[in-house]
């Protein structure tokens, strides 16, 4: 049973690695920065809550990050503060740069995830893993992501998702004023994701 669902985890890989390949990209434009302590996450947290009127949803996620040939490969393992669990595969390119950048991003639901990792440990290895705690808000099309990760500490992240009809500059212009609402310097932006902060020991 378990050759049999080894192969059938292989076979769906092969198929998801195809379709991430043939160029249906979804797209954000992200930015990310550092809040450097409790104080400043909490600071943030009350903007947040003020901005959508909620309190937010409480995610735990587990990211195995592979060494994928282009871009970035990672499983992520995903509970919630309602005691639900599921994974998912995640491919996306993003300049490594400051700033509201474009990201262009497949993702798919994995039904067997520790196997698939396997799969993908044996084929292209593991780069490493990530362990956060995420409060995740909606605020029209943006998810503001305040998080406190593991060995790094408390960051921001801003995704716009863009609609079809919307152009990179004004993916921008929205990042830009979230970036203000929630009093975002620019010395406090980053570049990369947290696996290559964590890769650089910072």
């Amino acid at each position: 049973m378990v050759k049999i669902a080894f192969r059938r985890t292989c076979k769906t890989l092969a198929n998801l690695l195809n379709t991430m390949a043939d160029g249906n990209k979804l797209r954000n434009i992200e930015l990310k920065a550092t809040l450097r302590d409790a104080a400043g996450f909490e600071q943030r947290v009350a903007i947040a809550k003020q901005l959508t009127g909620t309190d937010g949803t409480v995610i735990v996620q587990h990211d195995v990050f592979f060494d994928a040939a282009k871009g970035r490969l990672k499983l992520r393992y995903i509970k919630t503060d309602q005691d639900t669990e599921r994974a998912e595969l995640i491919s996306y390119d993003r300049p490594d740069e400051a700033g509201p950048k474009l990201s262009l991003y497949s993702k798919y639901d994995v039904n067997e995830p520790k196997l698939l990792e396997q799969v993908l440990a044996e084929t292209v290895g593991v780069r490493g893993r990530v362990d956060k705690t995420r409060l995740l808000f909606l605020h029209d099309q943006v998810r503001i992501h305040l998080d406190n990760v593991v060995s790094l500490g408390y960051y921001l992240e801003f995704e716009v998702v863009l609609k079809p009809e919307q152009t990179i500059e004004q993916g921008q212009t929205v990042v830009d004023e979230m970036k203000r609402l929630f009093q975002i310097t620019d010395d406090q932006l980053i570049t990369g994701a947290y696996m290559d902060l964590l890769d650089a020991g910072k």
